[in-house]
């Protein structure tokens, strides 16, 4: 991947709840939850510099002191400025533009911050600079668009005609996959307010025909829901060879984890200094940190267990949600 040119900016949003990924989210917010034991927002991070871009703005409100702790270290790791611009009000997806419209000159990123992907940095802007767009948007194609909503070209054409909200049985494959490209006169569009670019400001572009599409060829996903993570992370293995993984069963093992004899763990994330039993069987799970598995336990089935849970032994936890600091016994 080379480095993109007349670009130096990009804006993250790191403002969700993450309720959908609870009960991890009730320790760290969405965008430092750990994929392939690195936090999701490292992994934009890490692509945008490599793209070239040396000034990122997050886009902060939910849990933003823990956030701020944990990119410090990230400007000296990746050589690059962190910018942190907090809303004082809930601002949607498009307000956070408006409150760091000084910083958004030429023509800069937006991110949202669950998407995980071949980020496609360079490709994107260079297409973007050809065209008279005033938004470029990434599209993607899945087999279920229904949770996300498609996107209508006009034919033959990369110009948005529509969105169609919660599709049934459409032909139509393609979606939204979250990440962007914006000239800085689309900030003339945006108040300091709660707004949504996709349901407000999109449909504006798209009437003044300067909305288009760039189609990623590669892997993608949203990190959105659990399984959609899992789902995420088998995609993510198969492409890349990394330590502590185990490609064949999709498991990826934390930071100082301890496991007994005759474990089973298959389709699974273990996080950080996690003890695990003897005669245990993981799958289809996620175990949070600091977190205890007892002898004999079985975790199957989605179940998510937060921080610091204890499971005592000869437990069955079939699709259950642990929240953080408990005990469970049965």
């Amino acid at each position: 991947m080379g480095k993109t040119q007349n670009i130096a900016t990009a804006l993250i949003l790191v403002g969700g709840y993450g309720t959908r990924l609870r009960p991890l989210t009730y320790t760290v917010p969405k965008p430092l939850v750990p994929f392939v034991n690195k936090p999701i927002l490292e992994h934009q991070i890490c692509a945008l510099a490599k793209a070239g871009v040396n000034q990122i703005i997050l886009a902060l409100n939910y849990y933003s002191d823990l956030i701020i702790e944990e990119v410090k270290v990230y400007e000296n790791k990746y050589n690059i400025k962190i910018i942190y611009s907090k809303e004082e009000i809930v601002l949607g997806t498009g307000g956070p533009l408006a409150l760091s419209s000084k910083y958004l000159n030429g023509n800069f990123y937006v991110l949202n911050s669950d998407v995980i992907c071949d980020y496609p940095f360079v490709e994107m802007m260079n297409y973007h600079l050809n065209t008279k767009n005033e938004v470029t948007m990434l599209t993607t194609h899945v087999e279920d668009p229904s949770r996300y909503g498609i996107v209508v070209t006009h034919e033959n054409s990369k110009k948005v005609k529509s969105f169609i909200e919660k599709p049934f049985n459409s032909e139509i494959k393609r979606i939204n996959a979250g990440i962007y490209v914006f000239n800085e006169s689309i900030l003339k569009r945006i108040e300091i307010r709660e707004v949504s670019l996709e349901r407000e400001i999109f449909q504006e572009v798209v009437k003044d025909n300067l909305l288009g599409i760039y189609e990623l060829n590669g892997f993608w996903n949203d990190i959105g829901q659990i399984k959609d993570y899992l789902n995420g992370q088998h995609s993510y293995l198969k492409k890349y060879n990394l330590e502590n993984c185990d490609v064949t069963k999709n498991v990826v093992i934390g930071k100082n984890v301890t496991i007994g004899q005759n474990v089973q763990i298959e389709n699974s994330t273990v996080f950080d200094n996690v003890t695990i039993g003897s005669n245990v069987i993981i799958k289809d799970s996620i175990i949070g940190w600091n977190s205890i598995i007892q002898d004999n336990v079985q975790i199957i089935n989605g179940s998510v267990l937060g921080n610091s849970v204890n499971v005592s032994t000869d437990c069955i936890l079939d699709s259950y949600l642990v929240n953080p600091n408990k005990i469970i016994k049965f």
